[in-house]
């Protein structure tokens, strides 16, 4: 049996754990309120943006903000939305797997959003155009750098986990342009006109159009990052929860055994005592 004084430390290292797995627990739910509260500002913000955009554009067609002076590479972009550290489990690995499926060098350049995912290419040995870091914030997201790369190319598709409950997190691939799509199809139609005829645009309908649908691609784009973040963080609260489970579990074992070492000490002191006191009783 080990000694109470192990007992203790062992119990007080379990009561440090047991506070870290807690606050990291609490961190993780914190950034998934504060996520869904932006997810739900930006729907807003693109409503109002389709509603304009959908009124006023030529075609059923989504061009990616481009304008005529981008001429598209002949190449579909892949952006992986990975974690920026080693903590996201085996997510990124499944996202890699999911993208070397359809991987083709000589039709696919592949961006990464995240250092684990750059490392775990190039280990790999996959090559990819350009990585950026994952944005640290939840909030204010700066995907400009991001949009203009798209743009660059006929066609992009996402690849990154998606959160579905704190429990389930499901790897997705989606291309870009049916994704924006889907977020207007969603969007209830008003009953507002708009036209040249009631309206100026400056310069021009066609301006106006291409600087909608780069911000709206803006938003979709902050919006699946978003939503890798909100599964990256559901993933580390469901870890954080079972860690902080299992160490509280530990530390109430210890804690038993540790009353029991004392309990057996106080015993064995007992005896000595009785054992005494029968010794002297027995030479009087």
């Amino acid at each position: 049996m080990k000694r109470p004084v192990e007992l203790l430390g062992e119990k007080n290292t379990m009561d440090t754990l047991l506070t870290l797995t807690s606050a990291f627990e609490g961190i993780a739910s914190t950034h998934l309120a504060n996520i869904r509260s932006e997810v739900m500002k930006s729907n807003a913000f693109f409503e109002d943006l389709w509603q304009v955009y959908s009124k006023i554009r030529v075609d059923n067609e989504f061009h990616f903000g481009r304008g005529e002076k981008i001429k598209a590479i002949d190449k579909e972009l892949f952006i992986l939305v990975t974690a920026e550290g080693g903590f996201s489990g085996d997510v990124d690995q499944r996202i890699i797997e999911s993208l070397k499926e359809a991987y083709d060098p000589k039709k696919n350049d592949i961006i990464v959003i995240g250092k684990h995912g750059s490392t775990l290419l190039e280990q790999m040995e996959i090559k990819y155009v350009k990585t950026y870091d994952l944005p640290l914030h939840d909030r204010n997201i700066n995907v400009g750098p991001l949009i203009r790369d798209i743009q660059k190319y006929k066609l992009t598709s996402v690849f990154y986990s998606q959160y579905i409950t704190l429990d389930n997190q499901k790897i997705r691939r989606i291309q870009l342009s049916a994704y924006v799509s889907a977020l207007g199809s969603d969007v209830k139609p008003t009953n507002d006109i708009i036209s040249e005829f009631n309206y100026i645009f400056e310069p021009s309908v066609y301006d106006v159009v291409t600087h909608l649908e780069e911000t709206m691609l803006s938003v979709a784009v902050s919006q699946i990052i978003l939503d890798a973040k909100l599964a990256q963080y559901a993933s580390r609260f469901r870890s954080m929860s079972n860690a902080r489970q299992v160490t509280s579990d530990t530390r109430d074992h210890i804690n038993l055994q540790y009353r029991h070492a004392i309990r057996s000490i106080q015993d064995e002191r007992l005896k000595e005592t009785v054992n005494s006191m029968h010794m002297t009783r027995n030479k009087l």
